[in-house]
């Protein structure tokens, strides 16, 4: 019931459906954030190192408003080599380093998951080493309410987080029901940690604490003492103070007393526990450098699923509505634009009977038409009169008189003219010829006459009788100079 209410939930699409969840195992308890700090964290106690069961009162909250997890781990559940660096590409370093750190490790290759962070100025990995059963653990309560494994980060990669922009720092951190570690930080990357065994908690708000202050302050000592001959290129000036079930005020008074670096608490404002402290820095980071839950063994991603199915469901019906919604408001307008053009057609087919009927009164009388017939008939005959007279030209209405004065000044012993016809503009002479050549010559003298220049030969028929007499006919015609 639990697994269906969540995936009901999750496919009406809850307030906060689509968020990270951050699970984050400490040894007292699990602390359940969000990526969106809206509240304080959940915290689950843990009880006879039962873990799992507090995981899965965690996930049963948050199977009902979440999609996806990201879990930090506390220390205690991996274990921190460092190495050299892989000569191989850093997306194959998961499935190499369980082979590469077996002269390391008691387990088999194939009972662990590996990851590492290159170690800044150095040639060196920092190499996370998480057991394959805890991974096991974590991928079945996962799947059991429905939310996708994502990410599974060592909380000392979060720890290199907490301190904002700082980068560089000591770090002295204690979880409830845990020891004191001092860390050091170099560009927000552990390059070393150790654990402090022999002081116990508490070391303020109690009496006769000054031994046990003491010997803290020796142990801190010793590691920047150390961190100092290792580290040569960093300055580790500040030793930052997150510790559970402390005084941290208290603390750092008395440290800065015994020690020569400057102390502070991690987080300025009222204190918090290590677990509300990492599921609020670890939902602030959206990158993560160390991945123990590699891609490789994450399962394949199924497409047909109820979910899937009933998003889809979801989807086509939302589309078939909106699609229908659609149709019916074009189906509205184009209706309304249907009535629209029937009412303009209904307005001009009144007016068109309007004009028809106007057009009747107005229609003319046969008696009118007749004699309107009758003069345009009259117009017609005027203008081809008109256009008969136009024909005439000049030398029409001067007449033929200059032509003949013309021929009879060219006349001569060698062309004799037997006949002439004038009719308009075409000129036909017959003649007799003393000789063939005689023709052209006579003809060339026309251009010395004013009533004979410009004209030309359209026919020219030049022969000879049985007698061997020359005979020619000429047609010629005046073209209008324009």
């Amino acid at each position: 019931m639990k697994r269906l209410h969540g995936l009901l939930n999750r496919i009406t699409g809850s307030s906060a459906g689509g968020r990270t969840c951050f699970m984050v195992i400490q040894p007292d308890a699990v602390y359940l954030s969000a990526s969106a700090k809206s509240a304080s964290p959940a915290r689950f106690d843990i009880s006879d190192g039962n873990w799992e069961k507090s995981c899965e009162q965690a996930l049963s909250v948050a199977a009902s408003s979440y999609d996806s997890l990201i879990v930090v781990l506390s220390h205690n559940f991996y274990q921190i080599y460092q190495i050299d660096k892989p000569s191989m590409p850093r997306q194959e370093w998961p499935s190499a380093l369980p082979f590469l750190l077996k002269e390391l490790i008691s387990e088999r290759a194939i009972d662990i998951v590996a990851d590492a962070v290159e170690l800044p100025n150095s040639t060196k990995v920092q190499t996370y080493v998480l057991p394959r059963k805890i991974l096991d653990k974590l991928m079945l309560l996962s799947e059991r309410y429905q939310l996708s494994l994502n990410t599974i980060v060592p909380e000392d990669e979060v720890w290199g987080r907490a301190s904002g922009e700082l980068g560089n720092f000591l770090l002295l951190q204690r979880s409830c029901k845990g020891h004191f570690r001092i860390s050091a930080f170099v560009e927000h990357t552990m390059m070393f940690n150790r654990t402090i065994r022999s002081v116990t908690s508490p070391l303020t708000g109690v009496p006769s604490t000054d031994l046990q202050m003491d010997s803290l302050s020796l142990e801190l000592q010793r590691s920047i003492d150390y961190l100092s001959s290792q580290v040569r290129n960093v300055q580790l000036h500040q030793l930052k103070v997150c510790c559970d079930e402390e005084d941290e005020n208290e603390l750092s008074q008395s440290l800065n007393y015994r020690i020569s670096t400057k102390v502070s608490a991690l987080i300025g404002e009222a204190h918090e526990l290590s677990g509300h402290v990492l599921a609020d820095t670890a939902s602030l980071v959206s990158e993560w450098r160390v991945n123990l839950f590699p891609s490789y063994l994450k399962p394949k991603k199924r497409l047909l699923t109820l979910k899937n199915v009933a998003i889809s469901w979801a989807a086509a019906a939302l589309v078939i509505v909106l699609s229908y919604g659609y149709v019916s408001w074009q189906y509205q307008g184009v209706d309304d634009q249907i009535n629209i053009a029937k009412s303009k057609g209904d307005i001009l087919k009144s007016e068109l009977d309007r004009y028809n009927a106007q057009l009747r009164k107005l229609k003319p009388d046969a008696n009118k038409l007749a004699a309107q017939a009758r003069l345009e008939k009259e117009v017609q005959a005027k203008r081809d009169s008109l256009t008969a007279v136009g024909k005439y030209d000049d030398s029409q209405r001067i007449g033929y008189s200059g032509v003949m004065t013309s021929l009879a000044k060219l006349s001569n012993n060698n062309i004799s003219i037997s006949g002439i016809h004038i009719a308009q503009e075409q000129l036909d002479i017959k003649g007799l010829a003393r000789t063939p050549r005689a023709v052209p010559d006579w003809v060339g003298q026309f251009k010395n006459e004013i009533s004979l220049v410009g004209r030309t030969f359209d026919d020219v028929a030049i022969g000879r009788t049985e007698k061997g007499v020359v005979t020619f006919e000429l047609s010629t015609r005046k073209e209008t100079q324009e």
